[in-house]
Order: C-alpha cells, then sequence, then structure tokens
C-alpha cells in the first residue's frame, strides 16, 4: 500500500514540476498576471496542437516549443492550448488538468503584430532545429513535412511582456477578422 502511495506522490510531483517549469518559460505566469479571464468565453475555441513561445529576457531569449504538430489527422492527445475570439480580444486557455495555466484574455490593441512565419523562421528561432538551416534547401521541405510541419504559421507579437507566440494560422480562424491591418500573410489566398 506504502508504495503505491509513493509512485502516485511521485507521478503528482513531477507533474506539479513539470507545469510550473512550463509556466515560467513559457511567459504564461507573466501574461496570467496582465491578462487574467476573468469571465467565461462563451465562443467557440480551436484547438491549437503546436505552438512556440519565445519569451525575450534582459539578457537572452527563451524558446519553448509546447506540444507537436503531425500530418495524421486522428490523434490519441488532448491539444495543449485551446484558443478563441471575439470582440473583447485573443482567449487562450490550457486543459482543466493544466492547473498552474489560468486563462487568458489578451485585448487586441495589446498585439503588436500578427505576421506570418516559415518553418525557416522557426528553425532559426529554435536552437535544436538549426540544424534545418544547413541543409541544402531542396531538403528543407521534406525535413518540415517529416516533422508534421503543414499550413501557415502565425507569430503573434506582444510587448507588455515582450513574448512571441507561433501557432498554426487555423488556429487562429477565429481571430482573423479581429486583427484586421494587423495580419501580414506572406501569400494572400483565402485572406
Amino acid at each position: 500500500m506504502s508504495a503505491i502511495f509513493v509512485m502516485v506522490a511521485i507521478v503528482v510531483i513531477f507533474a506539479f514540476g513539470q507545469e510550473y517549469i512550463l509556466v515560467k518559460q513559457t511567459g504564461w505566469d507573466r501574461l496570467s498576471e496582465k491578462y487574467p479571464c476573468r469571465a467565461p468565453f462563451a465562443g467557440k475555441y480551436r484547438a491549437c496542437w503546436w505552438a512556440q513561445f519565445t519569451v525575450m529576457g534582459p539578457k537572452a531569449k527563451t524558446v519553448v516549443n509546447v506540444g507537436r504538430m503531425s500530418r495524421w489527422e486522428i490523434r490519441l492527445e488532448f491539444p495543449p492550448y485551446w484558443i478563441g475570439a471575439d470582440s473583447q480580444g485573443l482567449y487562450l486557455k490550457r486543459n482543466p488538468w493544466n492547473l498552474r495555466h489560468s486563462a487568458l484574455l489578451i485585448p487586441w490593441g495589446k498585439i503588436q503584430s500578427a505576421n506570418e512565419v516559415t518553418v525557416m523562421d522557426i528553425a532559426r528561432n529554435s536552437s535544436p532545429a538549426a540544424a534545418l538551416l544547413r541543409q541544402p534547401v531542396a531538403l528543407q521541405p521534406f525535413i518540415a513535412a517529416a516533422q508534421g510541419v503543414s499550413g501557415q504559421l502565425v507569430e503573434l507579437r506582444l510587448t507588455d511582456p515582450s513574448l512571441a507566440i507561433v501557432a498554426q494560422l487555423a488556429a487562429f480562424e477565429e481571430a482573423r477578422r479581429f486583427l484586421g491591418g494587423k495580419l501580414k500573410l506572406l501569400s494572400s489566398p483565402g485572406v
């Protein structure tokens, strides 16, 4: 009986520790101080299966990838983020068991820019993926496809706190009409 209790305690401690580290690394703690969501969002959330957070520090930046992209339509996991939008702003939330991640409501006026980025931009931003840049240009689409990178990617930049969030454009579908002139896409079909 005590062995089971110890195992459960280890799992709980590990889960809370992982949440604590993720909240700090992604800047979610600073976002939740500035932009807490005080009322439940009544609109439609879209699943965000992968996101890259870049937090600008005084001397260095921290880049954290959360979730994973996949080429497969069927998934046996939960999306790490949910994104919604209405006239008040952009809503971000995690799953209920992510206790340290309170829901966010980022007002539209606080989003400095929303620009489409490429796989090359993500690779430059992520140190482990920097090897992708050293590959011949002809191989990059194949490497990206193998890693599940598909569709358009959008980077939202905030100045307070200084951070950027990259996710697939499909996750921001509800937000497109509210971003207006801030949303800059590389190609304009479907805008």
